[in-house]
């Protein structure tokens, strides 16, 4: 209702689209609904978010606004139609009416509009039917070549959905990858695409589909892509952070520069494959609490959480102990105590604490007072000069 009078006050034609339609259609949870406006895209979502108190992100440049209310999230945009000047490419675009704003989508199941005011449904391109079939359709010929991104989509959608690729649009996919139209994107696009595919419900489908029509062998060129435990959750630490790990697990210190370089990733990504492959190459060095202490300490959490899930029993102790045990121990003294002894700050601080530590972790430490007493004894050290 609320859209209704918006549109009537606007005195404009909206509608809801894509996959809110699809997704009510199969009875499937959906919290983003995308609205097209025939008309002031921006406007129609500066009133929307005023009513429902919401907060609005505008992009003018493209004549977009996002809305965050509630749990849900409104993406509003002015009908449009797009050309692409070459394969990869954004789109240029142009206002235009919802017929032109459909075909510009993806594929037959998105295609689908509400329209608000009159309360029905247009269906241009037998979408309702696809659902109905639970096919993945293309409406021409040149929609991977066009966008090579709705490759990676359409396994995404075939995956959570459980649709097959329609017959004509898996050929159509097939060549698009052997014409190498996934070169043409950006390394941006291409690991924004990945990430979409972690953040699913089941990536490890989606990524054997990947391997099935060698995607992965476009993109990466001979580094061997993991398929193992990608639908596992972190017990600790950022989800995508533990999937991108896993989805990487195989990759060698050779290959890190050449990621690095080819994809940019994030810096966080980056130090997290880093630590990945040190770990690995130090596991037979874990012998004892202050070997894996000293390994683990500075490295990221996924990290450590991926040689969990893909490593066998025995490092999977070890992995335990220092989540339950060793990573949990804290000191009683701290810089201040240090401090109080006569010590004025310096770097020798964390070697003092870092050397009680490990005495702690020995066993050597009982209690709070055995733990300033070794203090006292390291600190008379460093004031007289001698090493600890």
């Amino acid at each position: 209702m609320i859209l209704k009078k918006i549109s009537c006050k606007m005195g404009v034609k909206s509608y809801i689209v894509g996959g809110y339609i699809r997704d009510e259609i199969l009875n499937l949870e959906s919290n983003d609904i995308d609205i097209t406006v025939e008309g002031d895209g921006i406007r129609y979502a500066l009133m929307l978010s005023k009513i429902l108190n919401g907060k609005i992100e505008i992009h003018e440049k493209f004549k977009t606004a996002k809305i965050q209310a509630d749990k849900y999230t409104f993406d509003v945009v002015s009908a449009r139609k797009e050309y692409y000047a070459h394969s990869g490419i954004l789109p240029d675009v142009e206002l235009a009416d919802i017929v032109e704003d459909i075909k510009r989508r993806d594929f037959t199941i998105n295609m689908l509009a509400f329209d608000i005011k009159e309360g029905m449904i247009i269906d241009l391109c037998n979408g309702l039917d696809d659902i109905k079939n639970k096919l993945i359709r293309v409406v021409h010929d040149k929609s991977f070549n066009d966008d090579p991104t709705r490759i990676f989509r359409a396994l995404r959608y075939s995956v959570r959905l459980d649709f097959k690729l329609e017959e004509h649009t898996e050929l159509l996919l097939k060549q698009s990858i052997a014409n190498g139209d996934i070169d043409n994107l950006s390394a941006d696009r291409i690991m924004n695409e990945i990430y979409l595919i972690l953040s699913e419900k089941n990536p490890e489908t989606i990524v054997k589909l990947m391997k099935y029509y060698e995607i992965d062998k476009k993109i990466f060129k001979g580094i061997d892509i993991n398929i193992k435990n990608l639908n596992t959750y972190a017990r600790y630490g950022d989800v995508l952070l533990y999937r991108f790990l896993l989805f990487f697990y195989n990759v060698k210190k050779d290959d890190l520069d050449y990621l690095n370089e080819k994809f940019n990733f994030r810096r966080q990504y980056s130090k997290g494959l880093s630590d990945l492959i040190e770990i690995k190459m130090n596991l037979y060095t874990l012998k004892d609490d202050i070997a894996v202490y000293n390994l683990f300490k500075d490295k990221k959490i996924e990290a450590i959480n991926a040689i969990y899930t893909m490593e066998g029993e025995n490092i999977k102790k070890i992995v335990d102990r220092y989540f339950e045990v060793i990573r949990s121990l804290k000191l009683e003294v701290n810089g201040d105590a240090i401090k109080e002894l006569g010590l004025e700050p310096s770097p020798v601080y964390k070697k003092i604490l870092e050397k009680i530590y490990y005495d702690k972790l020995c066993g050597k430490i009982i209690n709070k007072e055995d733990e300033f007493e070794r203090l006292k004894q390291y600190v008379e050290k460093v004031k007289r000069g001698e090493k600890i």
